[in-house]
Parts: structure tokens; C-alpha cells; sequence
């Protein structure tokens, strides 16, 4: 295996998704097909992986116009440049290159957690990106200079861009069990999911954003304890949060810090979209939460509203059901 330097002078880096999408099987005597030129130099099928597994990469190709591709050119799995500074380092980038052999063990992977889940449509219409680079590890580190680097950062997925994503781990997904898939399943596609409607792939629920009221700030007040050095809500302001139709960004652990109201004059601060990160927050519990506490959070008739208007938007109007692809 080979391994590419791709330096980058960026000041922040996204860690996304890992993503998901099989194929059914083709026996080995399926044709691959005529090569096809990609705009970026590659040639569709490429050599190494075995024609059953070229053939999957083909037939992904001619039904949702992605390329799928293993042999990965360093150049091309590029993001942005922005100069570096003293303080923050310059982000220095590496892949490993994948053995090919994995190539299959990867395409199962990713229909496992990511591509079954959606239409034929709907990944064509640009549910996947143009291009998916299949690898065996990605990962960055901080350098700064005489001052010395950072460990290794590794990602299971990096967003190049809305047309092209990084995946890694070709020689392991084979391996995963299904709660580190589900784990890995709801990292991606919530990372997708935000991708897709920051796209206009898909749309909001104007509903949403009627049952609650975000003008007026609920009288509520997190409050520090010297003794334990903790901070919490007292039990009738959560009350008065969850009346009021408000649950926290998802966190394991919770921390009071995630709740859509943290301090007063929050919402009139110019800084803070009360609407917008309300029905963020709703998606993190809707991929993440346990059913014991959605069970909680839904005993409050303004959550228990908010959510089935997610729920049944993106189920009727897009035959997305979030809540079954983040508990399966």
C-alpha cells in the first residue's frame, strides 16, 4: 500500500460521514461494459479490483451516475487552500492507497448503511456524490513547524466537497458488528442528510417551525453547584423547556450546555438561530436518541407534534424514513 502527502493550509476540517450503499451481487461472468471516460482523467472500470466487483462499480455508475473509484489520484482528493498561521498550523492530509481485493467488501458496506435505505431516484438525483473514493485510511495532522506536530486525526469519511466523498476503512468494514456499523451508519448519513438540504435536495417542514415560540424566551436558567462542580437545569426549567416544545442537541453524555437555551438574551443576540438550531436539534435525537429517551421527550405533546412533522415530511414526500434507518 502507498501512502500520499496532501498538504493544506486550512484552519478548519470537517471529519464526515461514512457511507453506505451495496449493490446486489453480480455473478463473475456479468460484462463490465465499455470503459467510461471521466472529466476528472480516471477510466471507468479500473484495474485491479476483480470484474464481479468492476461490474458493481459499472452498474452504480449507469443507475445513479457516481463513480465509484479505488484507485485514487492524490491530486484529485483535494479540498481547499487557505494559508496556515502560526497558531493554527497547516493541516497536513495523508491517505493510505486500499488493496483492491476489498473493493466488494466496501460496496457491501456502504449498501449496508447507506444506499439501500434510498431510492433509485433519489440517489441518482444526487442522493451519492459524482465521486466516491474508496481507501484504506484518511487521516490528517497539524504542523507547526519547529514547534513539533500532532497525533494523527483518522476519519471514516471526509466531504471533498458536495460532489465527491472520501470513505475509508477498506480492509476492515468487513469486520464491523452491527452496532459499530449503526454507529458509523448515523454519523454518515446525518452528515449527508445535513449536505442534502444545505443542496435544496431536500426541503424543510415549514410546519416545523409553527408550534413552538421563538420570539419569547422561556424564564429558565442553568445553575452551578459548588459542592458536586456541576451545572444543570432545576427539573421545573427542563419542564418548562420540554412544554414548550424545545429538546436538546444530541450528546452522550447530556450536558445542559445542549439545550436550545443557555444563558438569557441568548436568542436576541444576533448569534443564535433559535428556529434553525431547534429543528437541528430535532434530527441529531431523531438519528441518535435511544428509544427510552425519545419514550421522555415524546410525553410532551409540542415535542411529540414537532417530531411526527419530521418524520412524516421526509417519509410522504421523499419515502426517507430517518427514525428506521437510524435504529436498524
Amino acid at each position: 500500500m502507498k501512502t500520499f502527502n496532501i498538504i493544506y493550509g486550512i484552519t478548519a476540517a470537517f471529519v464526515c460521514l461514512t457511507a453506505a450503499f451495496s449493490m446486489s451481487s453480480c455473478s463473475k461472468d456479468v460484462p463490465i461494459g465499455n470503459p467510461v471516460t471521466i472529466n476528472a482523467g480516471y477510466d471507468l472500470p479500473q484495474t485491479g479490483a476483480s470484474d464481479e466487483d468492476n461490474a458493481r462499480i459499472m452498474n452504480i455508475y449507469e443507475k445513479w451516475s457516481s463513480y465509484v473509484l479505488y484507485d485514487v489520484d492524490s491530486t484529485d482528493v483535494y479540498w481547499k487552500q487557505i494559508a496556515g498561521t502560526a497558531s493554527s498550523g497547516v493541516e497536513v492530509y495523508r491517505f493510505v492507497e486500499g488493496d483492491p481485493q476489498y473493493v466488494g467488501d466496501m460496496l457491501d458496506y456502504l449498501d449496508d448503511i447507506w444506499w439501500h435505505y434510498f431510492s433509485d431516484e433519489f440517489l441518482q438525483s444526487g442522493g451519492i456524490p459524482f465521486r466516491v473514493y474508496l481507501v484504506e485510511e484518511y487521516y490528517y495532522y497539524k504542523d507547526w513547524g519547529s514547534s513539533g506536530v500532532s497525533p494523527n486525526y483518522y476519519m471514516d469519511y471526509y466531504m471533498v466537497d458536495d460532489n465527491a466523498i472520501i470513505i475509508s476503512g477498506m480492509s476492515q468494514v468487513a469486520s464491523y458488528d452491527e452496532d459499530t456499523k449503526r454507529t458509523k451508519k448515523r454519523a454518515l448519513v446525518s452528515k449527508l442528510f445535513q449536505s442534502w438540504i444545505s443542496r435544496g435536495l431536500l426541503g424543510t417542514p415549514e410546519e416545523f417551525y409553527t408550534i413552538s415560540d421563538y420570539t419569547n424566551e422561556p424564564d429558565v436558567e442553568i445553575v452551578y453547584d459548588s459542592e458536586t462542580m456541576t451545572s444543570a437545569f432545576p427539573p421545573e426549567d427542563i419542564e418548562e423547556l420540554r412544554t414548550r416544545g424545545f429538546i436538546p442537541k444530541y450528546a452522550n453524555p447530556y450536558s445542559p450546555y445542549n439545550e436550545l437555551l443557555t444563558y438569557s438574551g441568548q436568542w436576541t443576540s444576533g448569534y443564535f438561530d433559535p428556529s434553525s438550531n431547534d429543528f437541528d436539534y430535532y434530527i441529531s435525537q431523531i438519528f441518535n436518541a435511544t428509544d427510552e429517551t425519545v419514550a421522555e421527550f415524546l410525553k410532551y405533546d409540542a415535542v411529540a407534534t414537532k417530531w411526527n412533522i419530521i418524520l412524516d415530511y421526509y417519509k410522504d414526500n421523499y419515502d426517507i424514513d430517518l427514525r428506521f434507518i437510524a435504529t436498524e
